[in-house]
C-alpha cells in the first residue's frame, strides 16, 4: 500500500481493505519484527486537541 493519509475506510476499495487485514494478520503472527520499529503506523483522532498534540509529537 502506498504512503497516504486515510480519513475514512470508505475511501478504500474492498480489495484494499482485505489486503490491509491480511497484512495485519501477518504482522500479528510475527510480533518480534523490527520493520516498523520507531514508526507511527496509524493515529486515531477523536478530539481536535489530541490531533494537534499527536501531530506535533509525530513530526
Amino acid at each position: 500500500m502506498e504512503n497516504r493519509s486515510l480519513v475514512s475506510i470508505a475511501e478504500l476499495s474492498k480489495e484494499k481493505v482485505l489486503y490491509t487485514i491480511e497484512m495485519a494478520s501477518r504482522f500479528e503472527k510475527n510480533p518480534n519484527r523490527s520493520l516498523l520499529k520507531g514508526k507511527v503506523v496509524a493515529s486515531l483522532f477523536f478530539e481536535p486537541s489530541t490531533r494537534t498534540r499527536l501531530s506535533f509529537e509525530t513530526a
